[in-house]
Order: structure tokens, then sequence, then C-alpha cells
């Protein structure tokens, strides 16, 4: 568990579940409790990752180019956003919808979260296509990456293990305010909305794979991978992401959840490096179509929601027409975003530092 840049096919493989789980959810194919662990598993994937690469990146010049950092972070999210909030304004139009302007400013610059939470757009009819209603988990892993490097470059160090327990204390203080939530705020879907989308109750989901990052690849925690290496751990942790499905209770789903998912995945997903590194179960995640698909899953997360959102306006809702229209646009801008606008950027990324490779089917 030696930590490098190397590229980890699995890594990827998570993440195409991950939109999988959004995607069959909007469908009406799962309950939408399934898209909500897809969101908390993009959410730990990528705190492991980019906390890994940090790791890496102070190994070899003792700190993390913060410049350098955010500039990889827009040239990986931006030329997608951009098109995808474009295509969204030409749907309205061609459509007759007046622009509501202050949800397309709001996913511009990432702050679609609080917006949805606090400003309540009114909007004309069900089937406008309102943006921040998926870019809300874009707002939460910017505001995050704005505030995690400084957090790093300041209290990180082979001296001692500051980072490790800020982290942890980090970890309890978020379940914390979520508790506090529930005590405090009205009932109901007013309750969700702020322990669901809002930064200050969701940023652990991603701090949970900066935790199980540091415990690999700075520490090598014995302990820790010798869990990572027991098949009951790890069906231990399955069961438990079957029991956040499954118990309903309203003060369990807006609080404790989001913490036992993250401990769940900080086994399941590590688990393949260490336990599962190869057979059935390992190519369950890493195969080429969940490989690919964990590739394309921003342009995925992107434009599903604005297919969805086309089918609504010409067919009635999960008829098979609307199906067939959803998931070709789905698949088709996707892909076109992918080719044509995010692919001419992974040159210019590469050049600031990121390891990024682009996606192919072979």
């Amino acid at each position: 568990m030696q930590p490098d840049n190397k590229y980890v096919s699995y890594i990827d493989g998570f993440r195409g579940y991950a939109i999988l789980l959004v995607i069959l959810s909007h469908l009406h194919l799962a309950q939408m409790d399934v898209a909500f662990l897809g969101v908390t598993l993009f959410f730990y994937v990528s705190g492991l990752l980019i906390t890994k690469l940090m790791i890496v990146e102070y190994n070899k010049i003792g700190t993390v180019k913060l410049g350098e950092f955010y500039i990889r972070r827009l040239l990986r999210l931006y030329p997608a956003l951009l098109l995808m909030l474009l295509v969204s304004i030409v749907v309205l139009l061609l459509h007759h919808y007046t622009i509501i302007w202050s949800d397309i400013l709001a996913g511009l610059f990432y702050f679609t979260n609080y917006y949805l939470v606090y400003f309540h757009p009114v909007l004309p009819d069900s089937n406008y296509l309102l943006v921040s209603k998926i870019l809300w988990s874009l707002s939460v892993e910017e505001h995050f990456y704005m505030l995690f490097p400084l957090l790093f470059i300041t209290f990180y160090s082979n001296a001692h293990k500051r980072l490790f327990y800020i982290i942890f204390f980090l970890l309890l203080l978020f379940l914390g305010i979520r508790i506090f939530t529930f005590m405090t705020a009205p009932g109901g879907t007013t309750v969700f909305q702020l322990t669901y989308y809002t930064t200050h109750c969701r940023a652990d989901s991603i701090l949970y794979g900066c935790f199980s990052a540091l415990l690999l690849y700075k520490y090598q925690s014995k302990w820790y991978q010798r869990l990572l290496q027991s098949h009951i751990a790890f069906i231990i942790a399955v069961a438990l992401l079957a029991v956040t499905l499954i118990y309903n209770d309203l003060f369990f789903q807006t609080t404790i959840k989001y913490s036992l998912q993250g401990i769940a995945f900080a086994i399941i997903v590590p688990a393949f490096a260490v336990l599962h590194t190869k057979g059935f179960i390992h190519k369950l995640v890493d195969n080429k179509f969940m490989v690919f698909t964990g590739k394309l899953c921003y342009s995925l997360y992107l434009f599903h929601w604005v297919a969805l959102k086309v089918g609504n306006l010409y067919f009635e809702k999960s008829s098979l027409e609307w199906y067939a229209l959803t998931i070709v646009l789905t698949v088709g801008l996707s892909l076109g975003s992918y080719y044509l606008v995010e692919k001419p950027f992974v040159a210019l990324r590469r050049k600031f530092g990121s390891n990024a490779r682009p996606a192919t089917v072979s």
C-alpha cells in the first residue's frame, strides 16, 4: 500500500457503480435510497483518491502546490459544466420556459446545495429543468476542496499525526452537527434537505475517504490492513450498507446513516487492494464496462438529468418511449461531452500535475 500516482482501475469501477445507482433511481428502476448511496460512495472515493495524490505530491516536493491543484479542479469540472448549463438553457428556451437565472448562476458558482435548501426556487411546473437539483453534490465537493488542501498543507507532517486526529475529530463533529440539525430543524422534508444537501452536514462523506488514505498511504496502519484482509469484516460492511437502505427511521436516515455508510465504504473499497485482488468479486468492480462507465461518470451525472427532463416533456414517465429517449440522450450527450469537451482538456490538466487518463473501450 505504498503511495504513488499509478492508475487504479477498480477505483473507476466503483465510480461506475456510484453513477449507475444514481441513474437507476432517477429512471424509477430503484428506490431513491439507492441513489443516495451512490452519491455517498462517490464522495468517499473522491476523498480517498485526492488525499492519496496529495500525499504523493507532498512526499515528492514537501508540499502541495495549491495553485496547480485548483487549476486542475477548474479544468476537470468547468468544461462539461458549462456545456451542461448551455444545453439546459437551450432546452428551456426551445420549450418556452422563462429561465430562472439564479438557478443557473448557483450552478456556475457551486452554490446549488444551499440554493436548494434556503432559497426554494418557485418552478412553473414539475418539468422545469432545475439544474441545481443535480449539481448540489458538486457544490459539496468544491466547498470541501476549497478548504481541505489548506488543512492538509497546514497540518500534514512526517513527524506527527495532527491531521489524522483533526480528521477524526471532524468526523465526530459532522455527526454531531447532523444530530443538532435534526433536533432543532422542522420535521419531515426540511430535515432531510438540511442534512442531505448542505456541505456542513455532508462533507464527512468525503472525509472518510481522506481518513482511509491517511491510514493506508501515510501510516501503513497494520490494524487497518488486517481489517481490510478480513472476509468477516467485508461481509459486515456490506450488511451495514444493507441496514442503511432498509431501516427507515427518520433520525437514523438523516444523521447516523451517512456515518455508517462512510465506515462501510472505508472497509469495502480499500479491500480491493488487499483482499479482493482477483476473482469473481474483484471482477464485479474491475471490468471493462464498469471502469469505462466510471471514467464517464461526470458526464453521465450531468447529462442524464437533462435527458430525464427532456423525456418528461415528450412522453409519460416510465413509458417505453420515455425510457428510449432518456437513455439515448443520456448516452449520446455524455459521450459527446467527454470526447468533444472533456477529453481535449486532459493533456492540459496533465501539465498541471494531473494523472488523468482518457477513457477507452478497449
